[in-house]
C-alpha cells in the first residue's frame, strides 16, 4: 500500500506541473478552466515557500494563478530527479526537480512537497521550493 502512495503522489506532481504548465501557456485556451482543478489538488490549509523566501497561503496561490493565465505562453516546464524523503501513514514528502524555460532562459529549482492522500486523492498539504544558482 505504501508504494501505491508514493505512486500517486509522483503521478501528483506531475500532473499539477501540466496543469501548471496549461495554466500559464493557455494552451489551447484551456487556461481559466485549468484553474478549478489546479486549486483543488491544493488542501485548504496549504502553505508553500516560495523561491524567494515568502510564506503563502493557498489563497495567495490561488490568487497568483488566477493573475497568471496566458503570462507565460512559451513556457516548458521539465520536472525530474523525483526523490521519496519521508513517508508516514498516508502523507510523502517527495524532492524533487523543477526546470522553467522560457525565451532562451531556464530557471531550476529543487521543492519537497508533503502530499496526504484522501479518499485516493493526492491533497498538496505543503511546499518548499529553493532556487537553484545558474551555473556561468
Amino acid at each position: 500500500m505504501h508504494n501505491k502512495i508514493v505512486e500517486q503522489a509522483h503521478h501528483s506532481i506531475h500532473h499539477v506541473h501540466e496543469l501548471i504548465h496549461t495554466l500559464f501557456t493557455d494552451a489551447h485556451g484551456k487556461g481559466q478552466a485549468t484553474l478549478e482543478p489546479l486549486i483543488s489538488a491544493f488542501a485548504e490549509h496549504f502553505t508553500m515557500v516560495t523561491t524567494s523566501g515568502a510564506i503563502v497561503s493557498r489563497t495567495t496561490v490561488e490568487q497568483m494563478f488566477k493573475g497568471a493565465i496566458g503570462a507565460k505562453p512559451g513556457l516548458e516546464i521539465v520536472i525530474s530527479d523525483l526523490q521519496t524523503v519521508w513517508q508516514e501513514g498516508n502523507s510523502v514528502a517527495i524532492r524533487y526537480k523543477e526546470t522553467h524555460r522560457i525565451d532562451h532562459r531556464e530557471s531550476s529549482r529543487v521543492s519537497v512537497a508533503i502530499i496526504g492522500m484522501r479518499h485516493h486523492n493526492a491533497q498538496w498539504i505543503y511546499l518548499h521550493e529553493t532556487p537553484l544558482s545558474q551555473e556561468s
